[in-house]
């Protein structure tokens, strides 16, 4: 029995009070027509699974040539391209993108104009706005990347509202300026560049930037489906933001690709990257988040390991890699509800069964270790106040809102609490003053984190 067989049949051997789901009522359970994973053990892809349809209320099933929209996993393949060119001394990641772009330029403040460096668009320290993009469905007029990049598309213009390389702030928009400066320099179209700098010399033969896809070979792709399921209307949409969330793909190319970046990392012979570039790729950025230049890493004092989640319209996906031990996983879904899918249910399995790297006792603080010192009621301030109730379970916390379920939360390296089910992190503290405090972060738009007091 494999670990992707076991998927299911480990769970089946418990009382079903016991266990959540096999895989496909998992899938039924959080409204995800199709899933495809590739399994990575020591350095190579060693299993992969494909379960379900590519399109509700079709017979087609999602097979080892079904392509995925990878969603925001397009970074980290045009963080490859531009490092590629970087290596070939066509591109330097320290000087101005002002100096190089041709059909677009970072506008200035008023009379203050910011200076933008390619390092900076890749790491999501440019301070420029525009988290995501919402694509462009059937039939709408789709604008080129100069138009998105000035607002006339359906997102709001991308400009710099903080200072340049002071902190990490995810913006999809940096890496619509990092396509455009591509393009300008090689005076090529991003998806033949692509191509020719990363998808070929990486093995990813059943992925392409193409957008929209030619109609003619529209059967090889996974159709997106809504909460549900319902099935996206005209099945995807189209993204001229390419290198934000461009990438169409198969959990097997993806997982070349993510080996490919550790075979820089090692230094193998005729490596996708030189060794010193992976390096700088794979370092953090910026004080508040661990990110690289296209790549999630890992938080400090936890397994190093590199990649990606990505999400368009009807469609979720995750690719982790663990440096040290070459395992790891990709998984991509055809649903919003694949997110669900894919951190209650696959990574947890996954990670259990293949025996993925753990954080050491030794790399927990006291902070991380539940404490009856942090179980209470806590409260914001304001003239909007919200009340949480945090109780210890075990060696991990519960957090209770008014009108939701309890939110589980797991200890991680310093001193960070993290829910599996949300974009959620938790930490505390206590104020001589004030006593006890604890503060949530959560990754989406237009959110600042909130602070509560026990009371």
């Amino acid at each position: 029995m494999t670990a992707l067989d076991g998927l299911s049949r480990q769970l089946r051997d418990l009382p079903r009070s016991e266990r959540p789901y096999d895989l496909i009522e998992a899938m039924a359970a959080f409204h995800t027509p199709g899933v495809g994973i590739a399994l990575i053990e020591n350095g190579a892809i060693s299993q992969t699974r494909y379960e379900g349809v590519r399109e509700l209320g079709h017979s087609a099933p999602v097979t080892e040539t079904t392509q995925f929209q990878s969603g925001s996993i397009s970074k980290s393949v045009a963080a490859a391209c531009v490092l590629r060119l970087v290596a070939l001394g066509m591109l330097d990641l320290d000087e101005s993108v002002n100096d190089r772009l041709r059909s677009w330029h970072v506008p200035p403040n008023s009379t203050w104009q910011p200076r933008v460096t390619l390092r900076q668009l890749l790491s999501h320290t440019a301070g420029l706005t525009v988290h995501g993009f919402l694509g462009y469905p059937a039939g709408m007029i789709v604008p080129n990347p100069p138009e998105v990049l000035d607002g006339k598309g359906n997102s709001p213009a991308v400009r710099v509202t903080t200072l340049p390389g002071l902190q990490f702030s995810y913006s999809g928009g940096g890496y619509i300026v990092a396509q455009q400066l591509l393009c300008d320099v090689t005076g090529r179209d991003f998806p033949s560049l692509a191509a020719e700098l990363v998808l070929e010399p990486a093995g990813m033969s059943r992925s392409t930037f193409v957008q929209p896809q030619p109609e003619s070979i529209e059967g090889a792709f996974a159709s997106g489906h809504l909460w549900g399921p319902v099935p996206v209307t005209g099945r995807w949409h189209t993204y001229p933001e390419m290198a934000a969330a461009g990438l169409w793909s198969t959990p097997e190319d993806l997982a070349r690709f993510f080996l490919a970046l550790r075979g820089s990392w090692v230094g193998e012979p005729g490596a996708l990257l030189p060794r010193e570039l992976a390096i700088d790729m794979f370092r953090p950025h910026a004080s508040n988040r661990p990110y690289g230049l296209g790549v999630q890493l890992a938080e400090s004092g936890a397994p190093a390991s590199i990649g990606h989640g990505g999400a368009d319209e009807g469609f979720n996906n995750t690719a982790t890699l663990y440096l040290e031990s070459g395992q790891g996983a990709v998984i991509m879904t055809n649903s919003d509800g694949g997110a669900g899918l894919i951190h209650s249910f696959l990574l947890p399995a996954l990670a259990d069964a293949c025996e993925w790297p753990r954080s050491r006792p030794g790399d927990e603080t006291e902070a991380t270790r539940p404490s009856l010192d942090l179980a209470g009621r806590y409260a914001t301030r304001g003239d909007f106040a919200v009340e949480f109730r945090i109780e210890t379970r075990g060696n991990e916390l519960e957090l209770t809102i008014d009108g939701q379920p309890p939110v589980r939360l797991l200890p991680k390296p310093n001193g960070i609490w993290q829910s599996d089910h949300l974009h959620l992190d938790v930490t505390f503290k206590v104020d001589d003053d004030d006593g006890p405090m604890m503060r949530l972060h959560q990754d989406a738009m237009y959110t600042v984190d909130i602070e509560a007091w026990r009371v």
